[in-house]
C-alpha cells in the first residue's frame, strides 16, 4: 500500500515506495507563513522512496534554524511540496498537507514549540522541541513505536482469526530439516513466535525452547492451543546474552522498519553463542509498505539481506526461496536464509 500526493492543481504528483522515516508537526515562523495556518506538516522520507512525476521549482533559502535549505514547489499552483537540506541527507521533508485523502498517518513530534500559537494544543506524550531537534533518533523512534503499534493492534484484534491462518496439522518441514541439523538438547528461541507452534514442535523435539512475542493476543492463543507461555518481549528489547544455542525468527522481523534490522540482529547476535544457528524467514522485494490491514511489512533481497547479516557478524550458509499466502490471501515471494554467528 503506498502513500501518494500532489500538488493543488495536479501537475506534480508523487508515490512513496517505503516506510517513512518521521512524522513531525512544526510551529516554526517558516511553516506557519508557508502554510498559512498555525504549523505546517513535516513527514520524513528518504529519497529513494519516492517517485515524482512533474516539473517543480525550487528556491534556495535559510530556514530558522540556520542550515542551508531547498524548497521545492509547483510552478503552475505554487503549493510547497518538500524541504531538503542543501548539503544533502538520507531524508528529505515532504509536506503532509499534500498527500492523498485517506491516510491512517498522524504526527508523533512536535518542533518550534516556543513559536507555536497560544490556542494551539499540543500533542501528548510525544518529543517536543523549543526549537530544531540536533538529530531525529528520538523523533523517528517515536515515529517506528507507533507505527509497530498498529501491526501489534492487528494481531491482538484478530489472534483467534490469526490463530486460525498459521496452525498447521503437520510438524511444519522447513523447522523439521532445520531442527535435524541441531545438537539434540540445544536452547532455542522463537522470537516472534506468534501463537506459539513451532515452539511446540521444537519442544516435542526434546529442544529447550523460549517464546517471545510482542503481541498479548498472540500470547494468549499460544497458551489457550499449545500450552506454551510466551514473553511479552519485542525485537529491541531482547537482552539476553549468550543465552541461546540457536534462533528461530520465522516471518516476524519482516514486521520491523528497515532502520531498526541493525539492532535487531546486534541484539540476536549478543543472544547466542559463538557458532550459534540462526534461522530467518522474510518476505522478497524491495522497499516497505503496509498491507490492508495496517501491518508494515519491510522487503529484502537476497544481496541486501546478504550484506546486513555479513555486517551484524553472520555467515550465510544457505539461502532459498519459496512462495507463500498472506492472512489476507495475497501471495507472497520468500526468502529463507540460515546463518551462522562468528
Amino acid at each position: 500500500m503506498s502513500l501518494t500526493g500532489g500538488c493543488q492543481c495536479g501537475a506534480i504528483r508523487y508515490e512513496i515506495h517505503g516506510e517513512p522515516l518521521g512524522f513531525a508537526r512544526c510551529h516554526c515562523t517558516d511553516c506557519q507563513r508557508q502554510s498559512g495556518s498555525a504549523f505546517g506538516l513535516s513527514l520524513y522520507v528518504a529519497p529513494g522512496d519516492i517517485v515524482w512525476t512533474g516539473e517543480m521549482s525550487q528556491w534556495n533559502d535559510v530556514a530558522a534554524s540556520g542550515r542551508k535549505v531547498i524548497r521545492d514547489f509547483c510552478p503552475t499552483c505554487g503549493t510547497r511540496l518538500m524541504n531538503r537540506r542543501a548539503e544533502g541527507g538520507d531524508f528529505l521533508s515532504l509536506k503532509a498537507g499534500t498527500l492523498d485523502p485517506g491516510h491512517d498517518l498522524m504526527p508523533r513530534a512536535e518542533l518550534w514549540t516556543d513559536s507555536a500559537l497560544p490556542w494551539v494544543p499540543l500533542i501528548a506524550d510525544v518529543p517536543t522541541y523549543p526549537g530544531q531537534p540536533q538529530d531525529h533518533e528520538a523523533l523517528r523512534a517515536a515515529w517506528s513505536d507507533w507505527r509497530r503499534g498498529q501491526t501489534l493492534a492487528f494481531y491482538d484484534d484478530n489472534a483467534a482469526r490469526y490463530a486460525d491462518y498459521s496452525e498447521r496439522e503437520e510438524p511444519h518441514p522447513r523447522l523439521s530439516a532445520w531442527l535435524d541439523t541441531l545438537t539434540p538438547g540445544s536452547r532455542l528461541l522463537d522470537l516472534g513466535c506468534g501463537v506459539g507452534w513451532a515452539t511446540a514442535q521444537m519442544r516435542q523435539r526434546g529442544f529447550a525452547a523460549r517464546a517471545m512475542d510482542g503481541s498479548r493476543g498472540l500470547a494468549e492463543q499460544a497458551k489457550q492451543r499449545h500450552g506454551v507461555e510466551v514473553e511479552l518481549v519485542s525485537f529491541g528489547e531482547l537482552v539476553e546474552k549468550a543465552s541461546f544455542d540457536a534462533v528461530w525468527a520465522f516471518f516476524s522481523l519482516m514486521h520491523a522498519p528497515r532502520d531498526r534490522m541493525p539492532d535487531h540482529l546486534r541484539r540476536i547476535y549478543d543472544a547466542m553463542v559463538p557458532g550459534g544457528r540462526l534461522y530467518l524467514g522474510l518476505k522478497e522485494g524491495e522497499g516497505a509498505a503496509r498491507d490492508p490491514q495496517g501491518r508494515l511489512y519491510t522487503y529484502y533481497t537476497e544481496t541486501e539481506l546478504s550484506r546486513r547479516l555479513d555486517h551484524g557478524g553472520f555467515e550465510v550458509t544457505a539461502l532459498t526461496r519459496g512462495e507463500g499466502v498472506s492472512f489476507d490471501g495475497t501471495p507472497t515471494a520468500n526468502l529463507y536464509v540460515e546463518a551462522t554467528r562468528g
